[in-house]
């Protein structure tokens, strides 16, 4: 129930007191009663006064004196003055001081009615305008979705808090900024701005996706929904947005989809494997016997050699696709990270045989023993050593460094190459992506499988020269993290 308009009356004269409480009360105002302003302080304070009503000729003085502190003592109250002695220099000098309202003696009940109700309409209009301000703010600053208004350019007016945490913009990066330019990538910049000119012609539209960029030029994906805003006479003004992120929801279903991907590649693998490799071991004895036969015969034996390097090409792909959707347990064995990333190394010599290549490694290198599956994170490193011989120009320099902290292990695997573009980090660790010419794209997410079953983490670090791997182990070992893939198995 709304709380009764509440009106302080500082009146000297006892008879006009009473007479003014009864006109105010048939309104239903609370009215609250002081004879001199001295009394009407103590009145006042803590009351919530909506409106003052006082004589102009107070014992103290004129009200003309008071007004100041009136105002401070009833915060936000208007004030009506009445008097018997109006004058209009007295009417200009009140109204300067605030006042809403002058009333000349003798009262008039039903214009005083009329007054203090506009008054008391007024003030509750304002309230309730406050409080949907109020409301309208909280709202957007706890909801979890993207509120943003543009205007009918496409600058942004306004943005909500939770947009500035998603993303990494704030108010003053963008405000007056052309949004599209500014956050949306340039391969969806013209259709979205094609969707926002329907918008602002009255046409809503729900459920758009499109991706949007934030501080760091990471992509997020935005569900959208937007709707023209109207002023008083019906005309857009501006676009409200509202957005929500379903970055994770995509990738969930991504993963989902992998999931099968995978579990059709290992039934597929597992009609294919045996077969593959008995045709492999064919041509590998057949080529080998063929050697003997043809030796002497320069071209005859080149054809042979081609013949053997793409039977050992097709042995590899599809030992690295078997691998990826093979089930694996971690076997643990304690060794040193340094013995294995330098078999890696001595793995990969026919490799970077006439390459200006390097392995550079830390000179105080700790030789602290963990357990680890040395056959896997073999492979590991042995994949980073050939993506950055394939990525950079000679010379190539790897360095590798490794530090023990607390209850990890942290490699890091850096070169002197190109590094990756935004697209290339964002991607890196998703099978069969690949900026190679050849290959199945498969050597990172295999990589990362391996980490993970050991119980770690492998990720792409920022790095001003070259790329940076970055991969932490737990030294203490928990043997319910040893990883067994959900497919069956390929043997």
């Amino acid at each position: 129930m709304d709380q009764p308009f509440r009106i302080l009356v500082i009146e000297d004269n006892p008879d006009t007191r009473a007479n003014l409480r009864d006109i105010l009360e048939l309104d239903g105002h609370e009215v609250f009663m002081a004879s001199c302003f001295t009394d009407s302080q103590a009145v006042a304070s803590g009351n919530n006064i909506g409106l003052v009503i006082t004589d102009r000729r107070l014992p103290e003085g004129m009200i003309e004196e008071f007004l100041p502190q009136v105002k401070a003592n009833s915060a936000g109250a208007e004030i009506i003055v009445v008097t018997g002695y109006g004058d209009m220099q007295s009417t200009i000098s009140a109204l300067r001081l605030g006042v809403s309202d002058y009333v000349i003696k003798p009262i008039i009940p039903d214009d005083i009615r009329s007054i203090v109700n506009r008054i008391a309409e007024k003030q509750r209009l304002q309230a309730a305008l406050v409080e949907e301000h109020y409301f309208a703010d909280q709202v957007l600053k706890t909801a979890e979705s993207i509120v943003l208004v543009l205007d009918m350019q496409g600058h942004v007016i306004r943005l909500n808090p939770y947009f500035e945490k998603l993303t990494g913009w704030t108010a003053a990066d963008l405000v007056g900024r052309d949004w599209f330019l500014s956050c949306i990538p340039e391969a969806d910049r013209t259709w979205v701005k094609e969707m926002f000119v329907d918008t602002s012609r009255t046409r809503r539209n729900r459920g758009v996706l499109h991706d949007v960029l934030d501080k760091q030029g990471r992509c997020h994906r935005i569900r959208w929904s937007h709707a023209p805003l109207r002023n008083c006479d019906g005309t857009i003004e501006a676009v409200l947005a509202v957005g929500v992120d379903v970055s994770d929801l995509i990738e969930a279903q991504t993963r989902a989809l992998q999931s099968e991907r995978l579990a059709a590649i290992g039934q597929t693998m597992t009609a294919l494997s045996h077969e593959s490799r008995n045709a492999l071991q064919r041509i590998k004895a057949a080529a080998d016997v063929l050697s003997l036969e043809v030796a002497g015969n320069k071209n005859a034996e080149d054809d042979l050699h081609a013949i053997q390097r793409a039977s050992g090409d097709l042995q590899c792909l599809l030992e690295e696709v078997r691998s990826f959707a093979a089930p694996f347990q971690v076997h643990r064995t304690e060794t040193s990270l340094a013995n294995v990333w330098q078999r890696a190394w001595g793995d990969i010599a026919a490799t970077r045989a006439g390459r200006d290549a390097e392995l550079i490694e830390p000179l105080d290198l700790d030789d602290q023993q963990i357990e680890i599956d040395t056959v896997r994170m073999e492979q590991v490193f042995r994949n980073l050593f050939e993506n950055s011989l394939a990525a950079c120009h000679d010379p190539v320099r790897i360095h590798v460094d490794c530090q023990y902290c607390d209850d990890i292990v942290e490699v890091r695997v850096t070169d002197n190459g190109p590094g990756f573009n935004v697209e290339q980090q964002a991607k890196l660790f998703e099978p069969f992506y690949t900026t190679k010419k050849s290959g199945t794209g498969l050597g990172m997410s295999i990589c990362q499988r391996i980490i993970e079953a050991h119980g770690g983490t492998i990720d792409l670090e920022p790095s001003e020269i070259g790329a940076s791997i970055v991969i932490r182990l737990p030294l203490e070992v928990h043997h319910d993290l040893s990883h067994q893939s959900q497919f069956a198995s390929l043997d």
